[in-house]
């Protein structure tokens, strides 16, 4: 026992064993996962949300964007084509409209740049890539979720909306373990490495140094607010099926994500479940829904000070710190002299705002989007005064904008987010009514969260009977999908 305490006193020490281990953990869990799949172990939805469910383990030295999720999500991708090109597959025409939108956008963008005005900065040697970075995106990060679609469809005699829920649950339960000994390390150990081992990033734990409990967990998903994301769509599951204690739980965990995500997502499912899910077109629940918010928002934006005042008279008591901190940072301007409300929310200053700005300067984008990858573009005036404005004028980094409704719109313009919108809400005939309601409220949280893949499978799950021969891609043999 000493020797195996003194060998992992070792490997945590040195941080280089920490940073090997992370960067090799998204190959591993994705070859399990694969493993297992490909073995009928385990359906596609399973090995994609776990995968999901893991994303705290990334190759940074490749990119954060090089999770399980990825390689899981790649290797889907590759199957399908090759299914393809052997013509036992194909597209049907709506999910072929999908599949061109981004090219349109791009041929679009192209257009306007050659021959109407060209507002975008390019840094030195980085205009090339204003063409190739939306195939890029296109190749990356676009096809696999159609891939992901697809190989939800061939298993869909096994798959069910209760079969989902379940999987949700069971992830759900797991992260409540990870999280409790997240709190353990920080809270009562103090080791950071350690905490880094189990799925917790550095700089959130120095940001939650300033917080009240000295905590943001995050379990093993790719950041807090992911995580107050996710508990959140687990809430309304547990409810659903009396799981009272495991309902509490998640929002005890919600609430020490330290993410307006989750407070959002909660006063969304409020409305979605007990104040419009009579309504029987889901289209009808998602708008009439996010109507009620906004107006809300509005009412608050036009109180701020007052709630200003009201947290800055009670900023010593832990519930004010825990629910209102970051709302109330959000809404203060006085440091800022900029005002970032739009519609009464208050937009991060350093994403969407400087998005908005632009797209106020140039208001014919919201047509065409300004192309899929393509933020790094946007010249770096408008992030002057952000911590980020240096990256900008270098042309590093770029913008995956968490209001996914307005991400849609900003990349792709305002047409392509009116036809994602009409064809990923079409429904069956017959939807249960919690279901109906709960595909409603996935989209409400996709106007505010990075769910694009819950979106995606409940889309699917919402659209297509367990015995039915789905019209997203079809075997010419005797399996359909």
């Amino acid at each position: 026992m000493l020797l195996a305490d003194t060998i992992f006193d070792i490997l945590v020490s040195d941080n280089i064993y920490v940073e090997v281990f992370k960067e090799t953990m998204p190959l591993v869990i994705a070859g399990v996962l694969l493993h297992l799949h490909y073995n009928n172990r385990i359906t596609a939805l399973e090995a994609i949300l776990y995968a999901f469910a893991t994303e705290a383990y990334t190759m940074l030295k490749i990119g954060p964007t090089f999770t399980a999720t990825f390689f899981v999500s790649i290797a889907f991708l590759l199957e399908q084509l090759h299914l393809f090109i052997k013509g036992e597959i194909y597209v049907h025409r709506k999910f072929l409209l999908l599949l061109v939108l981004p090219a349109l956008s791009s041929f679009a963008i192209f257009l306007i740049v050659q021959f109407y005005r060209d507002p975008f900065y390019y840094p030195p040697g980085k205009q090339t890539a204003f063409y190739l970075r939306p195939i890029y995106f296109y190749i990356k990060t676009y096809l696999p979720l159609f891939a992901i679609g697809a190989k939800i469809l061939q298993d869909k005699e096994r798959i069910s909306f209760e079969f989902f829920s379940a999987i949700m649950k069971r992830i759900a339960k797991f992260s409540f373990v990870i999280a409790g000994l997240q709190i353990f390390c920080q809270m009562v150990l103090g080791n950071e490495t350690l905490g880094e081992i189990l799925g917790m990033q550095r700089r959130y734990m120095i940001e939650a140094a300033t917080f009240v409990f000295s905590i943001r967990v995050q379990a093993l998903f790719g950041e807090p607010k992911v995580y107050s994301a996710f508990l959140s769509l687990c809430i309304p599951l547990f409810l659903k099926d009396k799981e009272y204690r495991m309902a509490a739980l998640a929002l005890l965990m919600g609430i020490l994500t330290v993410s307006q995500t989750f407070w959002i997502n909660m006063l969304s499912a409020t409305l979605v479940f007990l104040v419009v899910s009579r309504i029987s077109s889901t289209r009808l629940k998602i708008t009439g829904t996010l109507g009620i918010i906004i107006g809300l928002f509005l009412v608050i934006a036009e109180s701020k000070e007052y709630f200003i005042k009201l947290y800055a008279k009670n900023q010593n008591n832990t519930m004010y710190q825990l629910v209102f901190k970051r709302s109330v940072y959000r809404y203060d301007n006085e440091f800022w002299q900029k005002d970032n409300v739009i519609l009464g929310m208050p937009l991060q200053r350093d994403m969407e705002l400087p998005v908005v700005d632009f797209l106020r300067d140039q208001p014919y984008l919201l047509l065409s989007g300004y192309g899929a990858g393509n933020s790094t573009f946007i010249p770096a005036q408008y992030f002057f005064g952000q911590m980020n404005y240096e990256n900008r004028l270098n042309g590093i980094g770029g913008h995956n904008l968490n209001m996914r409704w307005f991400y849609i719109l900003a990349e792709f313009g305002f047409f392509s987010l009116l036809i994602f919108f009409t064809i990923l809400t079409q429904t069956k005939p017959g939807i249960p009514l919690f279901q109906s309601s709960y595909f409603a409220f996935i989209w409400v949280c996709f106007f505010f969260s990075q769910i694009d893949l819950f979106l995606i499978i409940t889309a699917l799950l919402c659209a297509y009977e367990a015995d039915e021969s789905p019209s997203l891609t079809v075997y010419k043999s005797r399996h359909s999908y």
